[in-house]
């Protein structure tokens, strides 16, 4: 039997030719690559299959894109131990003992710093709720979403005072991918307030910023404040027997 020839898809070659021109150091982070049109026309192949060996590699983060700006090679991080973040809200949930309440829910124009985050034009009107979650009658987390618009047309339009707006856009769109950061901050007089916080309570909270991704566009951006004391990372360690 004779053996056949295995023709590489067009789509791997692309992508070999990305990762090379990436690994040689040809193309540093942070650079912008070119167009999926430009790729196909270079390779002689149509946009689709262009774009099938960008994704794929975006999909693997080696490739960022940002709606409306480009694709960009993405900034090389470094390894970070992989610990259990405590979800206070979805512990509440679970114990049937979750409540929220809605300070804000409108439509505003975008900051410069957080349209960099969404990968939005400086001024696009995106919705911004604040919510406060509780545990019984106890507040445990302060929390402030901005919403692509153009995903969520109709988030203001649901009984967000009975459904937890994070629980309808996961419903609406379920995060592809989810990145994170945490830090410890002193909360604003009013954060505090709404965490009904008093005087000795502790000043600093721990601050989770995250945001969702729906294929190559943000999603949501969301900052949660927590209460110290009931925030942990890890595992919770058990009595040795």
């Amino acid at each position: 039997m004779e053996a056949k020839d295995h023709k590489i898809p067009q789509f791997a070659v692309i992508k070999q030719y990305l990762e090379q021109q990436i690994n040689t150091q040809q193309w540093a982070p942070g650079r912008r690559i070119p167009t999926e049109q430009s790729l196909a026309d270079t390779f002689s192949v149509s946009r689709m299959t262009a774009r099938r060996a960008v994704q794929e590699l975006a999909d693997r983060g080696i490739l960022t894109r940002t709606q409306g700006s480009g694709t960009y090679v993405a900034e090389k991080s470094q390894s970070i131990p992989n610990l259990p973040i405590k979800d206070v809200v979805a512990v509440a949930k679970a114990e049937h003992s979750h409540k929220h309440k809605i300070i804000s829910a409108d439509a505003v124009q975008i900051t410069s710093d957080i349209a960099k985050l969404m990968g939005l034009q400086t001024d696009t009107l995106v919705f911004q709720l604040t919510v406060v979650h509780l545990y019984v009658d106890r507040p445990i987390q302060w929390q402030k979403i901005w919403v692509n618009r153009s995903m969520a047309p109709a988030l203001l339009k649901q009984k967000l005072d009975k459904v937890d707006p994070n629980d309808y856009l996961d419903w609406l769109c379920r995060p592809q991918k989810t990145d994170y950061q945490l830090k410890a901050v002193l909360p604003t007089a009013s954060q505090r307030l709404q965490l009904m916080l008093s005087q000795q309570d502790t000043l600093n909270c721990m601050q989770l910023s995250r945001r969702h991704w729906s294929a190559d566009a943000v999603f949501s951006f969301s900052i949660m404040l927590h209460p110290a004391e009931s925030y942990y990372l890890g595992d919770e360690l058990k009595e040795v027997q």
